[in-house]
């Protein structure tokens, strides 16, 4: 009997592949988010850090203009912030769609490897039932030869 091959072999390939980028995608999603949070942290503690400058510029003395520049300062790192806050929610959304795009896959690639699975015991019980008629019909044989 010929060597086991799955007539749907190359599907599975292609949908195996498309979960694996689908992976990497999200992979680099998840690792945009994480940049996007770094950032955020970082700029909530310049925020902090000019807070605590402008107070010992106030007890050491500071000049009027350089007094001025933190309330600009904050003030852009806080619009900055909520820019950073809009693009965190949509890069959950885009994983979130991600996740559910990768579910789906993961659902399609799993039919097809079951489909495999349940060839290859079709393809396993064929195999055994012509090795124990091969058996079957060499036993007959040797006996009908011994008979004689």
């Amino acid at each position: 009997m010929k060597r086991y091959q799955f007539r749907l072999d190359p599907v599975l390939k292609v949908r195996k592949l498309k979960e694996e980028n689908c992976r990497m995608e999200l992979g680099q999603l998840i690792t945009e988010l994480n940049r996007i949070e770094d950032q955020l942290a970082h700029d909530r503690d310049q925020i902090d850090n000019y807070y605590k400058i402008q107070e010992g510029g106030l007890k050491n003395g500071m000049s009027g203009s350089q007094l001025q520049a933190f309330p600009m300062l904050i003030a852009a790192k806080n619009k900055n912030l909520e820019l950073l806050e809009r693009d965190r929610r949509r890069q959950e959304q885009k994983i979130a769609d991600k996740k559910q795009e990768l579910a789906q896959l993961r659902g399609d690639l799993k039919v097809m490897e079951n489909l495999k699975e349940k060839d290859y015991e079709q393809y396993r019980k064929a195999l055994n039932k012509e090795i124990d008629q091969k058996v079957e019909e060499q036993t007959q044989n040797w006996l009908n030869h011994k008979d004689k």
